[in-house]
């Protein structure tokens, strides 16, 4: 799971944290507390999120009994936000082992955290493949690869700087699939600069944009059939 989605919270230290959170749960089962507990997972931006059955806690890791959807996107991820009524703020966790044919799951390794992505105002899916695009900075173009996209945007890498800075605005065109006739369609738009990172080959630009109709349009066709082709993927693997 990509740290954009979430961000920590520490409390007391990073730590003592920790040894807390154990506790909670171990409380939780010693007492058979009726509790809420839901995992919360982003395949590959969708976001999926079914009820856990606590099993037992052993020293610092927590058993699980998992929806199989969710134990296929615990595989991938190796990371998990729980969200648990005996909490008072959303717990992150490593996962240490997870069998996605006995649907269990063993997590480690919490903190508290905040799950900034839901605060996105529309879903961001990843592609795959990534699509081609072109960031039009002035005399020198600068081609790139959409890694992911909603209606408010989309996240280009590049494989050199780009020399912007966030806030800046620039002409971006992207081709955005279409899943069910195997093609692409164009878009171009004035899009502006969010955040910038490097990730060793070249550089990540995350761009904010204003959608008209048309982009609107095909952008949320993509979203759609992209949905789908995911439900389906975990399904066949689960």
């Amino acid at each position: 799971m990509e740290p954009y989605v979430y961000r920590t919270s520490i409390r007391k230290s990073v730590d003592e944290d920790r040894v807390e959170i154990v506790a909670g749960f171990r409380d939780i089962i010693q007492r058979g507390l009726r509790v809420q507990l839901r995992l919360v997972n982003y395949y590959k931006g969708l976001p999926i999120s079914y009820p856990a059955t606590l099993v037992e806690v052993n020293g610092g890791l927590l058993e699980l009994d998992v929806h199989p959807q969710q134990a296929v996107a615990l595989e991938a991820s190796r990371r998990t936000c729980l969200k648990c009524s005996y909490f008072d703020l959303p717990l992150l966790a490593e996962v240490k082992d997870v069998d996605v044919r006995r649907m269990t799951a063993s997590l480690h390794k919490f903190c508290y955290v905040e799950i900034m992505a839901e605060q996105r105002v529309s879903l961001r899916l990843e592609l795959e493949p990534p699509c081609d695009a072109e960031i039009r900075t002035g005399s020198d173009p600068v081609e790139g690869k959409v890694l992911d996209i909603s209606l408010g945007g989309f996240s280009i890498r590049t494989p050199r700087p780009c020399g912007l800075t966030r806030g800046a605005e620039v002409p971006v065109r992207v081709m955005v699939p279409n899943l069910l006739q195997n093609s692409h369609t164009p878009l171009e738009a004035n899009a502006t600069v969010v955040n910038i990172a490097s990730d060793g080959s070249g550089e990540i630009c995350r761009f904010s944009t204003c959608s008209d109709p048309h982009a609107e349009e095909v952008i949320s066709r993509f979203i759609f059939q992209r949905q789908v082709d995911l439900i389906r993927e975990l399904k066949e693997q689960s």
